[in-house]
């Protein structure tokens, strides 16, 4: 029961930051945030593909998931399961925000790197692609929020999330909304 509990609160905690990744992906679009400028190496600074309009979505709804959590946590139908799965509540009704925050900024801080090594958007750099928003959600949050989260879960999070963002990539690729399905 205990890895059960693990597991389904490692995935109940990120969701926030798998949240913002993918709704600032379909609701992206719109002004690039490094407003088309260029690196002192003459590549973009992050390209087109990060926009003010999807970090923003990503951030609205990064937040509204761990608001959500944190009223169900608080009181509810899922009051009593919550403290008998997990034992504790979610005291902070921003930790949603941290979470997105730190996932954007990540996958912002990639795409930076990404340039640098010639490497075009929409192409991958494997590994990174998949992590940088577990990485930099968790490390961004865990400033904020440090006990939310135990070394059990983020180890889980670190192992499945490559194979959930290849998924949801994919749906994204059959739906339109990305042109690659990595």
């Amino acid at each position: 029961m205990w890895v059960l509990a693990v597991i389904l609160h490692a995935l109940y905690y990120i969701s926030p930051a798998y949240a913002a990744n993918a709704f600032a992906m379909v609701f992206g679009g719109g002004k690039p945030i490094d407003f088309g400028r260029n690196f002192k190496d003459g590549r973009r600074i992050l390209g087109d593909g990060k926009t003010w309009r999807g970090l923003a979505f990503g951030l609205l709804f990064g937040y509204l998931f761990g608001l959500l959590w944190y009223l169900l946590s608080q009181s509810g139908p899922l009051d009593a399961v919550y403290l008998d799965a997990f034992d504790f509540r979610i005291t902070d009704p921003f930790f949603g925000l941290y979470l997105a925050s730190g996932a954007l900024l990540a996958d912002m801080a990639k795409s930076f790197f990404k340039r640098r090594l010639g490497i075009k958007r929409g192409q991958p750099l494997w590994g990174v692609d998949q992590l940088d928003l577990v990485v930099g959600g968790l490390a961004f949050a865990y400033l904020f929020a440090p006990t939310f989260i135990i070394w059990e879960e983020a180890l889980f999070l670190l192992m499945i999330t490559p194979a959930m963002h290849l998924f949801g990539n994919f749906i994204g690729y059959k739906s339109k909304v990305k042109d690659v399905w990595w």
